[in-house]
């Protein structure tokens, strides 16, 4: 790891029997190997009744300043042991990184048969290998970094290829004569394609939560239908395939039936934001109660949407570990908790999309009524047309006067009270029922 480091310590300590083995349990307690210095590794001489001893000090968590932070924690612990150690002479450890080219020995597969067994036995059995056709063994051949590649990859191919007759594993007995050396860069184009799918299925979801899949023309079901079933199908088989033979997997049967009351009483308040957001363009709040179920089904798409997006890297990181069991090792950053939070970070973004995308119809629709169109209804959002009539010049009323000649668009009542929006004067204003006339018309059109 980057900030993970290794100092070794050379330090002198007290040559009696009780504080070397004090010393040396301390050492063990924290997982730090000691011993005694190699020849000619150091200059540096003991005094009298001292002895030098090599402390391999590991630091979590630290990447600059690690040799500093390592005497500085050696020195506590020493001191709280009450241990006659001191620290004489320190210096980081680097890794030795050893270039490696990296060859799957695979079984040939003649057949169309055998080529589909071998699809239908990795997709039940992931990690697993099938000892006649599939994946038989993974060679990694050490190389030098000082030839051209060409030469190096000739190189280890042949000594690659010289292993299939030394295999020593008896259940796995391989021949030249029926496996072959398969290339890296085979396996890269298939993470290649798992990534351009999760970047296909978010933008996907993206242009549809943005209302911009006509643009698209995806409002056909010819090309939608395809577009819908490929992402529906990337998004879960890569989140089955991330969650089989897991801790998950074992405990969803019981982790679904408690998230159901939890998504019930998310429904009608996701669907009351997202109706929120639609009516904040005429400046009016949802009337509870007034859309039917359209607060259900405008919370069960934003539900659907959180769900689905939030999916995404668990759906990549299934794929990635499908084309290569040993990925996940290899890469930390392919764990769960990375991958949980990023898919919550996205799933709260799309969320906002959906109701940055209701705004936005509320504002288009505010503009068809300002021209004399009607307004199409919106997630059980509907617009009524009304002429509202003061009957005396002294009735109140809050806001703008309710015109006579041209009706006004209403989103339902509140108790004794009626919102308005009047699309002249593009402001919204309210009257109590028992002050004023109020008689619904068909039309934004229609005459008062």
């Amino acid at each position: 790891m980057p900030f993970n480091r290794r100092v070794h310590v050379i330090v002198e300590v007290l040559d009696r029997a009780e504080e070397l083995g004090l010393l040396a349990d301390l050492c063990g307690s924290l997982g730090w190997p000691i011993r005694e210095p190699i020849t000619g590794e150091t200059t540096v001489l003991a005094s009298a009744e001292w002895t030098l001893r090599v402390i391999e000090v590991r630091i979590r968590n630290v990447r600059d300043g690690a040799v500093e932070q390592a005497v500085a924690t050696l020195d506590a612990w020493t001191q709280a042991a009450e241990l006659s150690v001191h620290c004489r002479d320190a210096a980081l450890v680097e890794r030795v990184h050893r270039p490696l080219i990296e060859w799957h020995l695979r079984g040939k597969r003649q057949s169309v048969r055998q080529r589909l067994r071998h699809a239908l036995h990795l997709a039940y059995r992931t990690g697993e290998h099938d000892p006649h056709s599939g994946t038989v063994r993974l060679v990694r051949v050490p190389t030098t970094l000082d030839e051209p590649r060409t030469r190096r990859l000739a190189r280890s191919r042949r000594a690659a290829r010289a292993r299939l007759s030394h295999h020593t594993i008896p259940a796995r007995q391989l021949n030249p004569d029926l496996h072959e050396v398969s290339s890296p860069a085979i396996r890269k184009g298939w993470y290649i394609g798992a990534l351009l799918g999760v970047i296909f299925t978010a933008t996907m979801i993206c242009l549809l939560c943005a209302g911009l899949w006509p643009a698209i023309g995806a409002d056909d079901p010819r090309i939608g239908a395809p577009i819908a079933i490929l992402s529906f199908g990337y998004l879960v088989a890569g989140t089955v395939l991330a969650l089989r033979h897991t801790t998950t997997h074992r405990a969803l049967p019981w982790l679904i039936p408690l998230a159901v009351p939890l998504a019930a009483s998310l429904i009608p308040w996701l669907g009351m934001l997202a109706q929120r957001a639609y009516l904040s363009s005429f400046s009016v709040r949802p009337v509870s109660g007034e859309g039917g179920l359209g607060d259900v089904h405008a919370g069960i798409w934003m539900l659907f949407v959180f769900v689905a997006t939030s999916l995404l890297p668990t759906a990549y990181l299934g794929w990635v570990r499908f084309l290569d069991s040993s990925m996940g090792a290899r890469a930390p950053w392919l764990s769960w908790a990375p991958a949980v939070a990023l898919g919550t970070g996205i799933g709260v973004a799309f969320s906002l999309l959906v109701l940055l995308t209701a705004a936005r119809s509320g504002t288009e629709n505010r503009q068809l009524a300002v021209t004399g169109k009607d307004i199409p209804e919106y997630f059980g959002v509907g617009a009524e047309y009304a002429c509202v009539a003061l009957p005396s010049k002294d009735a109140p009323y809050y806001g703008n006067r309710p015109p006579e000649n041209a009706p006004v668009v209403i989103f339902g009542q509140k108790g004794d009270r009626v919102e308005y929006w009047d699309p002249k004067s593009h402001r919204k204003a309210s009257v109590r029922l028992e002050d004023a006339q109020v008689r619904l018309v068909p039309h934004i059109y229609s005459h008062c």
